[in-house]
């Protein structure tokens, strides 16, 4: 089924290593590593180095009263913790942190695509990286909550026959969670490269939709992925507080 997707894509002049679930590596002194990762680096540290100049000199001391950058920040933070409060209840600043960064991870690199370059989302590798990071963080949340027997426990709730159901249900998390978003990103890249092999679209309406799918879709995948995470995690704390 793949190869004949590859040959169809072929007939529309496009190359089919663009559209395979992870690109070919280029090899960097002696390695071979695949290019979504190295954007992933390149992206991780304009963000690093953005907050570290920030801090130095625009974030110097931080003020009773903010105002300026400061106060940009903080509304930032506020919408994150209520935001994750929302789902978590008291417990929601303690995932804020990790949500807000899984956003900006997905949503600026996912930027890239508007320069022409794939963007790491559309990489089956980041999204499973992503997911097993939500997914380990989901069940060591579970472990600080409800303790390590407890969080056992909740496998054979609400009775002992569950235990099957609930461990697989437990397992797919992290493929639930990566290929829908690989699969979503994916089809919008695929949708793009489509367009704009076009000739007679090749007038605005690429540039148009590409403002939609790799702006607003992506904005939208992001989203779905946080509450999807969110919502697994709450199961697991909201089990742990009761007990």
């Amino acid at each position: 089924m793949v190869n004949n997707i590859m040959t169809q894509f072929g007939a529309y002049g496009l190359e089919a290593e663009s559209f395979s679930i992870t690109p070919d590596p280029v090899t960097v002194f002696g390695l071979e590593i695949s290019p979504t990762i190295l954007i992933t680096w390149a992206i991780m540290l304009v963000i690093i180095l953005a907050a570290v100049m920030i801090r130095l000199f625009a974030l110097r001391k931080f003020e009773t009263v903010p105002k300026g950058i400061q106060n940009v920040l903080e509304i930032f933070v506020e919408y994150c913790e209520k935001f994750t409060s929302s789902t978590l209840g008291k417990h929601g600043p303690a995932f804020a942190a990790y949500i807000f960064t899984v956003a900006i991870m997905i949503f600026t690199t996912s930027l890239v695509e508007l320069f022409g370059v794939r963007a790491p989302a559309t990489d089956l590798n980041f999204t499973i990286a992503l997911a097993l990071m939500s997914f380990v963080l989901i069940n060591a949340f579970g472990v600080y909550y409800s303790g390590f027997l407890g969080r056992l426990r909740w496998f054979v709730k609400p009775k002992a026959f569950m235990l099957p159901v609930n461990i697989v249900t437990h397992a797919v998390i992290p493929i639930s969670l990566s290929f829908r978003l690989f699969g979503n990103l994916f089809a919008g890249m695929v949708v793009m490269d489509l367009l704009y092999s076009v000739t007679y679209l090749s007038f605005g309406v690429p540039a148009l939709l590409s403002i939609y799918f790799n702006l607003f879709h992506v904005g939208i995948q992001t989203y779905i992925f946080l509450v999807l995470t969110l919502s697994f995690m709450e199961e697991t704390v909201a089990y742990g507080s009761k007990r």
